[in-house]
């Protein structure tokens, strides 16, 4: 908030120089993100801790998570420029044939939420995350790196609110100290536990349970699926609403092959313009956008063309927010990271419609 409102004075002192109006601009709009960041893990721990959270089992590929978690990691690699760091998912033969039955939104949360961290305290090194049976009632999920490592004496006070191992790690690496809470209480509602190992220095292994459910009715293994090659004969415009760069990139690797023709936009405002001066069928939607959220934008769209198909595209998906997504006009709703068969099966799906 200091930056915020320091900044925001300073914009009116400056307002002739244009470079000082983007510098600061920039400063305001990425604090604001973070402000962002720290209200939604606050809501987070306040649904978890009055109960309102709940789950939503449901059966889950387990190789398809760790798949879409490779997939998404590679990206972020690029991102914070850590490619040197070698990322793998590991899963026990047995498992990668198994479907289980669990939260499959929750579980990758939880997930990202570890090995985010992982990347954040590892400079060198490796990191990987997979899965093993514990005993016949359970799973046995990890993330493992080769971090900076956390004492003994502070393996239970990670995981209380509002906390860091020290303070001079909160200064170097950032964050709220809620997303190791968060993952605690997301761990507890789909029935498991979590704990860890670690050596100062050497890194560290997070490890946490679930209950080994199956569904009670065969889900088969690999359900029908789609490939970018399945898009070739089916034209249409399809405009990319995206403001991270790599998130961006992402989409136009996997569409550019495929028959539809891509126009892309950082900002709601320039999604609006580009959808009233050009013919466009469909409109993958970023719903945290840097100027307009992204269900305003959709509102707009369809108010003055309903025949706009729009797919929602959000990370951390909760299951309300799919109702808040169709509330807002949108057609369909996909969650990051972003499953490219899934996404090629919608947009088949809807411009055939």
């Amino acid at each position: 908030m200091n930056a915020i409102v320091g900044f925001s004075e300073l914009l009116a002192r400056n307002y002739n120089d244009k470079e000082k109006l983007e510098q600061f601009s920039e400063i305001i709009n990425q604090r604001c993100n973070d402000l962002l960041d720290i209200i939604n893990e606050i809501l987070d721990i306040a649904k978890i801790e009055s109960g309102q959270l709940t789950a939503h089992f449901e059966p889950c590929n387990l190789k398809l998570v760790f798949e879409n978690l490779k997939d998404f990691f590679k990206t972020y690699q690029k991102k914070i420029d850590k490619q040197h760091i070698d990322f793998q998912t590991i899963i026990e033969e047995k498992l990668k044939e198994t479907v289980i039955l669990t939260d499959t939104t929750k579980l990758k949360q939880i997930l990202i939420n570890l090995i985010n961290n992982a990347f954040k305290f590892t400079n060198e090194g490796e990191i990987s995350a997979g899965c093993r049976f514990g005993n016949a009632h359970d799973l046995v999920f990890f993330v493992q790196d080769t971090g900076i490592g956390i004492p003994a004496e502070k393996h239970d006070f990670i995981f209380e609110r509002f906390t860091q191992v020290d303070f001079e790690i909160s200064r170097s690496y950032g964050g709220t100290g809620l997303g190791l809470p968060i993952v605690k209480g997301l761990v507890g509602l789909l029935g498991g536990r979590i704990w860890l190992e670690s050596v100062p220095g050497k890194g560290s292994v997070f490890y946490f349970s679930l209950p080994y459910r199956i569904p009670e009715k065969t889900v088969p293994l690999t359900p029908e699926t789609y490939s970018p090659d399945d898009l070739q004969n089916i034209k249409g415009t399809v405009l990319v609403v995206e403001d991270d760069f790599y998130n961006s990139e992402y989409l136009r690797e996997v569409l550019s092959k495929t028959g539809l023709m891509l126009l892309f936009a950082s900002y709601g405002k320039d999604a609006l313009e580009a959808a009233k001066k050009n013919k466009i069928d469909l409109v993958l939607m970023d719903i945290r956008l840097p100027d307009i959220d992204g269900y305003k934008v959709t509102r707009e769209i369809k108010t003055f063309n309903r025949d706009i198909k729009i797919i929602a595209q959000t990370a951390y998906a909760a299951p309300g927010d799919e109702v808040k997504a169709l509330e807002a006009g949108c057609d369909d709703y996909i969650s990051k990271p972003i499953n490219k068969n899934l996404l090629v099966s919608k947009i088949k799906d809807l411009l055939q419609k």
